[in-house]
């Protein structure tokens, strides 16, 4: 799996009409960078001139070279003036285990499935957590995995990805994998549809 990093840049602006038009242009620039996943871009709740911009990656190495670009390339002079004070810029990562944020043109698939007769909700989910962990999780563009439980004895499998081909992907990996074919003995499927998070 593809393990993102984060790059976490806090600051403040001065002038936040104009500033906020900066960011939009560095953000569709920084869109064209080898390993951009996504730029999340968050206002202050109580302070309508700070800004926290929380950028995925799919390697440190692309990350610290965007950051380069940002601070000295001139297509970016504009956001850079936009900045009256930086706070903070780190790159972070998450455990290899804990799910990752969702964000817009995610994939997602859709299995919807009853339970085999006879076999137990709690089995099932023991197999299904097995399943996530040991194979899904650790398939290239993986973001995390929901179980849902409707009220008429239906359950979803929500499985999110980077991407719409990389959930695609991750579906046909399924095929003759041991821990997926445990969590299969046990479920009745109903339907399996394919999406893209809006």
């Amino acid at each position: 799996m593809t393990t993102p990093y984060y790059e976490i840049v806090t600051y403040t602006v001065a002038d936040a009409r104009n500033a906020d038009t900066a960011r939009d242009a560095a953000r569709t620039r920084l869109g064209s960078f080898p390993g951009f996943i996504h730029w999340t871009a968050f206002t202050g709740a109580g302070n309508a001139d700070a800004r926290v911009d929380l950028v995925a990656w799919c390697s440190l190495e692309e990350a610290r070279s965007a950051a380069n670009a940002v601070g000295s390339s001139p297509e970016f002079a504009d956001f850079r003036s936009s900045v009256t004070n930086l706070v903070s810029m780190e790159h972070y990562r998450l455990p290899q285990s804990a799910p990752h944020p969702i964000v817009s043109e995610n994939g997602v698939e859709i299995g919807r499935f009853r339970l085999k007769p006879g076999v137990s909700e709690a089995d099932m989910r023991r197999a299904h957590a097995a399943m996530v962990e040991r194979h899904l999780a650790a398939q290239a563009g993986w973001r995390r995995q929901h179980l849902i439980k409707l009220d008429d004895g239906v359950f979803l499998d929500l499985a999110f990805a980077d991407a719409r081909d990389h959930a695609e992907t991750i579906c046909a990996s399924w095929s003759g994998q041991a821990d997926c074919d445990a969590f299969l003995a046990l479920i009745d499927p109903e339907s399996m549809e394919f999406g893209a998070v809006l």
